[in-house]
């Protein structure tokens, strides 16, 4: 019996996939209050973190998220744009329009908040809050996106920025493999092959090029099967599948219980097999298998899209909101220990989550349309 099925309108699971990613980097980030460049507390000690039974895998493994976002931003954008482009009904200065202005204001925003926060908080403690490299050199590169392209010193500003400039710069080698290859199985292979090689040069650019181009090849594979008529099938037995692996690879790697111990606790050759699969093989299989369910159930957690709706808000702004907090402490002479107090923790995300909400609601939506209203008017936006 064939069931006819219909790619959704939105994929109202990935964006609430791509939230929980945003606020699992917050998690680990949550490190940075403890850096030895704060002098005001004792040493860190990990498992003092708040919760740490409960969440210990995001303390230690949460920046494997990023590594999610690109392949959930490769799969996503082959969905919505890499027919167009090969087809050469959106132009370059079109796709760039509608990238840039959905990016920039928040991070033309959170740039100078921090860098003004950093020249106060110097002033206070006579040394940079985690990210030492705040000069005008490395001003210009943030401002024009550029900040991990393989020019900078190290991270600087709004440090987490990192990951949304690979972003910038895998649009612009989306927007050419589409036009050249299309959406060509080999070449997309080959250049998510050549990505994982550069990773020992450029790790950054390398492991951003192979997730990304793992998220079209999922893309691809998601599609051919919804063109087959099995996808009631497959939506069943994938998802069943993928969860096992996720199950067993997590107790592979936290032996003792649970998520008590992180992948990088694993022998190095164990670690290493382990980081791979979850990369390559259940960061793509877990975003095909929720986009088929929500293919064949229709709006999969769209009541929590909202989390979805904020990750690039929540992403850029917890740095800002853990800096000020650093001023605050510094300036009022707050002993660290204030950071493991779950209580405090709760109060910071309800914090961000707050700020980032109205910061989506009232600043990024309102910029994005106005720009690209302006740019239309120009002849610049499709």
């Amino acid at each position: 019996m064939t069931h006819r099925t219909h790619t959704p309108q939105r994929f109202y699971s990935l964006d609430v996939l791509r939230g929980v990613a945003s606020l699992s980097v917050v998690l680990w980030h949550w490190q940075v209050f403890f850096l030895p460049f704060n002098k005001l507390g004792a040493g860190f000690s990990i498992d003092k973190q708040p919760l740490f039974d409960v969440l210990s895998f995001f303390y230690k493994n949460g920046v494997v998220a990023v590594q999610l976002f690109f392949c959930l931003s490769g799969f996503i954008f082959f969905w919505l744009y890499s027919i167009r482009i090969a087809d050469k009904t959106i132009s370059l200065g079109s796709f760039s329009a509608l990238r840039l202005s959905r990016l920039y204001p928040l991070h033309f925003i959170t740039l100078i908040f921090v860098a003004v926060g950093q020249i106060v908080y110097t002033g206070i403690t006579n040394t940079s809050f985690v990210y030492p490299f705040n000069d005008t050199y490395h001003f210009l590169l943030n401002l024009f996106f550029v900040s991990s392209w393989g020019l900078e010193k190290g991270l600087s500003f709004n440090g987490p920025i990192w990951s949304v400039s690979i972003e910038v710069l895998l649009y612009t080698m989306f927007f050419v493999f589409c036009r050249i290859f299309r959406r060509n199985l080999t070449a997309l292979i080959l250049i998510t092959l050549v990505g994982y090689f550069v990773q020992r040069y450029n790790h950054a650019i390398g492991y951003g090029v192979m997730c990304f181009f793992l998220g079209g090849i999922a893309f691809i594979a998601y599609e051919k099967i919804v063109r087959g008529g099995d996808t009631w099938k497959v939506s069943i037995w994938l998802p069943l599948i993928t969860s096992i692996a996720w199950l067993v690879t997590i107790g592979v790697a936290s032996p003792n219980y649970g998520l008590t111990m992180s992948i990088g606790e694993a022998p190095w050759i164990l670690q290493k097999i382990i980081s791979n699969f979850v990369v390559v093989v259940l960061f793509p299989m877990t975003v095909i298998s929720l986009a088929l369910i929500e293919t064949k159930k229709g709006t999969l957690g769209k009541r929590w899209a909202f989390i979805g709706d904020i990750s690039y808000s929540s992403y850029l702004l917890h740095f800002p909101l853990q800096l000020t907090t650093a001023l605050v402490t510094a300036k009022l002479a707050i002993s660290q220990e204030l950071f493991y107090s779950p209580w405090f923790m709760a109060l910071f995300f309800m914090a961000l989550i707050m700020i980032s909400l109205a910061s989506h609601r009232y600043f990024e939506v309102p910029m994005q349309h106005y720009l690209r209203l302006r740019l239309a008017t120009r002849g610049g936006s499709s």
